[in-house]
């Protein structure tokens, strides 16, 4: 298999896990979209979801350039590790509206193939915390879309709201 079909596939396989993850945005109701049931709300782990997603798909933390209306410190789940938690000091203020986060998906969309196709996928990661090669982050990448896909549907659904798509795949096989 050459690196275009593998390129092509992560693509594939990027823009599915973005779609059903627009999809859990579509459908949260606004009244837990801004929760404070949560440590993180809805909205925040939306953020975070698709700031980590463009910023992995850079060749390294040097060369991310953040989202237009970009709330400070709102990337940051305040996770366990030390590359996790860059602004624990940073109080988040405001919040994305649904809008604003589906223009973000729409801007990570836009350029997807280009930036897959734009670092080989053999070389180091670009990220030290992540050693191993460009194609596992680009797996690890789209994992981390679908666990806080599943994270927010399953919140939704304590709340007893239901009816997502659970599988989406906007695009149809292909003769690999």
């Amino acid at each position: 298999m050459d690196n275009k079909t593998i390129t092509d596939i992560l693509a594939s396989q990027y823009k599915a896990s973005l779609g059903m993850f627009r999809n859990v945005i579509e459908r949260t109701p606004q009244e837990q979209w801004n929760t404070e049931d949560y440590n993180n709300p809805n909205w925040q782990i939306a953020y975070h979801t698709i700031w980590s997603t463009k910023y992995y798909l850079g060749a390294n933390a040097e060369s991310y350039i953040p989202f237009e209306n970009a709330i400070t410190g709102a990337e940051s789940l305040g996770g366990a590790q030390e590359w996790e938690n860059t602004d624990a000091g940073v109080v988040v203020e405001g919040f994305h509206t649904k809008d604003e986060l589906l223009a973000f998906i729409n801007e990570v969309e836009n350029n997807l193939q280009q930036r897959i196709e734009a670092l080989p996928l053999g070389e180091n990661s670009g990220y030290e915390w992540y050693p191993y090669s460009r194609l596992e982050l680009h797996l690890n990448n789209i994992r981390h879309i679908q666990h806080h896909t599943a994270q927010i549907i399953e919140r939704l659904k304590a709340k007893e709201i239901t009816g997502f798509s659970w599988w989406i795949d906007q695009n149809p096989p292909q003769v690999w």
